[in-house]
């Protein structure tokens, strides 16, 4: 191995062995198992495929796991699991949070926080490659590790990041802990390949947790190292790389490890960091399908039964369902729901319109942009998870800041219509309307025509915040009706003065707008009228909806015409493109007469339903991270036996989907594999396989999971 490497590795063995890498380990417990120690680890559980004192570390933190989920009360099941509350009041009330992107791939700033594993792409899209070999070399040269010792965090400052959190009006904060790039942003005795030990060398998350709770705001930390195994390519033709290395120490950077070690690895990862900070949120990426069912329980059970002895309540979140509802908080990334939900849910969005982490080119939203986007998150039942991209040297950009601190100014004006509220009858009113739902969605400009609402936890209050100044002299709020307004007021945030206001004929509210100049207006981009004292109902004919699609022309009948049934929003014909591996049906394009998607009672997911028509299919397309063998797997229900076909990259599996009891009793169903031959983007197809015994079925998901 290279000179950095071989130094290293001999460091950070001493370090390992006297404790002073960030180990975890306990004392011995009282009630007579064996100590979770590295020494107690017998030498016949170690399996030599990576460096020793790490292997060690890890096979003692899962037995410690072991060893917390035994003590109860949650044990490592789904049904005991499901005993966990998802959404506690902390986090209902809470509604904005800040996180950042950070570490080693914000030492190269070109492209975005994926660069680690598109340096080596030398096919397809290599602009990656071809700016790493012109400003570094080739990666056998000059690879992904030898940016660690560039990354210093030199001007890093946790109370300074804390600080600017408080002010943006956040009211949880906290890091990426682990990236898919596989470098731990804590000090760890898991991997050599930690903020404490090497780089910064010095405990990132640690700092950050004592700055961030001392400021009252709760800690998150977030994870996305479940996919790194099949993240990093490794090209057969470059067999030199060291994404190919089987390097003791060097592996674990790059995830070039067995499933198994790997699985231990995700899970002893995620032990440390929930004994060394106590987060009260952790935040999980896609592609959790990569780790066993078993790792994903024991994670939860260790965590909540360490929350209780805590005294918190806590949060995990998870994308497309990854974990059951009732166990995890749904996340949309870069989206949001289109309609008022009955479930809390999460956005992690960014303060950028590119890339995660900081790159040399990021360009910043407006504040308004990122405000009117929080405010319609919030009267849908959602939450916000905002990153920002700090530089290498642990810069904030001043350009990031200054959106934070206008998003503190206006929260500082108006944070009573965000903080501690609940959603109203109905998320608003207005012209601007989303298309879609879900992750990925497309941005918005609004005016001050389009009203979201709020209310206080009591319902005693009603906040109506116009995305932007409302045009004319009044506003009429076509979603409110009153009644026993005597005694009643409306007042605008900021502002001394009690506005007037009246009634319609058809008892909808009007208020006087006050003739406010923009600079004597109390804040910018969005104003809260705060209702108090009213009687009020919903006029739903106003609700902002998203537009249902034409019906179809019926019929021509002498009859008298029948009540039209309900319309079901109908999917997109279009795919959206997706990075993650777990194909859901909200993100299927549809083609056929009556194909749809929908929600079963008892669900919270959407699936694809309707399918009668033989010729109807559902397409999805997909970048997939690196050529190999591919299991998949089809989550569906039906009332009568029936064939599902799948195609992906030339080839067919095909699902053979049993009666499952009922359209709303999915079952997940293994179709077999497929073997795709490079990476990139790929159009997966679910169609009918015998459209003679065709039987129609429902369709909530498939998976895609890297057969080793």
């Amino acid at each position: 191995m290279g000179s950095y490497v071989s130094m290293m590795y001999v460091a950070l063995c001493a370090l390992v062995a006297m404790g002073c890498a960030g180990a975890s380990t306990g004392p011995a417990s009282s009630s007579g198992e064996t100590a979770a120690t590295p020494e107690a680890v017998p030498a016949s559980a170690l399996t030599g495929e990576i460096a020793e004192p790490y292997e060690r570390a890890i096979e003692a933190e899962l037995r410690k796991i072991d060893q917390g989920i035994a003590k109860g009360p949650y044990k490592a099941d789904w049904t005991d699991l499901e005993k966990h509350e998802a959404a506690p009041e902390w986090f209902r009330d809470a509604k904005f949070g800040i996180y950042w992107h950070w570490g080693v791939y914000s030492v190269p700033a070109y492209g975005n926080e994926w660069y680690p594993r598109n340096m080596h792409l030398t096919e397809g899209s290599r602009s990656y490659y071809k700016h790493h070999v012109e400003t570094y070399g080739e990666p056998d040269k000059f690879g992904y590790h030898d940016f660690v010792p560039m990354f210093k965090a030199e001007k890093f400052d946790a109370d300074a990041w804390a600080d600017l959190c408080a002010k943006a009006g956040a009211k949880y904060a906290g890091p990426v802990c682990e990236h898919h790039d596989g470098f731990s942003m804590w000090a760890s005795a898991m991997t050599p390949w930690n903020a404490g030990a090497v780089g910064p060398k010095r405990d990132l998350t640690g700092e950050l947790e004592k700055a961030i709770r001392a400021r009252g705001m709760k800690f998150v930390t977030t994870f996305h190292h479940e996919r790194s195994r099949t993240w990093y390519p490794r090209p057969e033709n470059h067999p030199t790389w060291p994404t190919h290395t089987t390097d003791p120490v060097l592996r674990m950077l790059y995830a070039n490890v067995s499933e198994e070690m790997f699985n231990k690895i995700f899970l002893a990862k995620l032990g440390e960091a929930i004994d060394k900070y106590k987060p009260d949120l952790i935040w999980f990426d896609g592609q959790m399908v990569q780790i066993g069912d078993a790792y994903h329980q024991r994670f939860l059970a260790y965590y909540f039964n360490n929350a209780k002895d805590w005294g918190r309540d806590v949060v995990v979140t998870t994308k497309k369902h990854q974990y059951p509802p009732t166990i995890s908080v749904e996340d949309f990334e870069k989206g949001r729901a289109d309609r008022l939900t009955e479930n809390v849910w999460l956005t992690d969005d960014t303060v950028s319109l590119g890339s995660w982490c900081y790159t040399q080119d990021l360009q910043i939203k407006t504040v308004s942009r990122v405000l009117h986007d929080f405010i319609d998150i919030v009267s849908k039942n959602g939450c916000l998870l905002l990153n920002i991209s700090p530089m290498a040297d642990g810069t904030i950009p001043q350009e990031q800041q200054d959106v934070l601190l206008a998003m503190g100014r206006w929260l500082g004006t108006n944070g009573e219509a965000i903080y501690n509220t609940r959603p109203w009858l109905a998320y608003g009113e207005g012209p601007t309307r989303m298309d879609k739902g879900g992750s990925f969605t497309k941005g918005l400009e609004y005016s001050g025509q389009d009203i979201r609402y709020t209310r206080s936890k009591d319902g005693k209050t009603l906040y109506a915040i116009a995305l932007g100044w409302p045009d004319g002299k009044s506003l009429t709020l076509k979603a409110v009706k009153v009644a026993g307004a005597d005694g009643a007021a409306v007042t605008l945030l900021g502002y001394a003065k009690p506005l007037e206001h009246g009634t319609t004929a058809e008892g909808l509210l009007t208020i006087q707008v006050p003739p406010l100049a923009p600079a004597e207006r109390p804040c910018e981009n969005a104003f809260v009228f705060k209702l108090e004292g009213f009687n009020v109902s919903l006029n739903a004919a106003a609700v902002a909806e998203p537009p249902e699609p034409p019906a179809t022309k019926p019929p021509a009948k002498k009859a008298p015409p029948k009540k039209a049934p309900a319309k079901t929003p109908q999917a997109s014909t279009t795919p959206t493109l997706s990075d993650d591996l777990v194909l859901d049906a909200s993100e299927a394009g549809l083609t056929g007469s009556r194909l749809t998607l929908e929600t079963k009672v008892g669900q919270q997911r959407k699936n694809i339903g309707r399918w009668n028509d033989v010729d109807a299919k559902a397409v999805w397309k997909v970048r997939i991270p690196a050529k190999g063998t591919y299991n998949i797997k089809a989550e569906v229900a039906a009332t009568s036996a029936s064939r599902l076909a799948v195609d992906i990259a030339g080839q067919t599996v095909t699902v053979d989907v049993p009666d499952t009891g009922g359209y709303d009793a999915p079952r997940i169903i293994d179709a077999g594999k497929v073997t795709v031959d490079a990476a990139g983007e790929v159009e997966v197809t679910a169609r009918p396989a015998d459209p003679a015994k065709w039987k129609a079925v429902n369709l909530w998901k498939l998976e895609l999971t890297p057969v080793p």
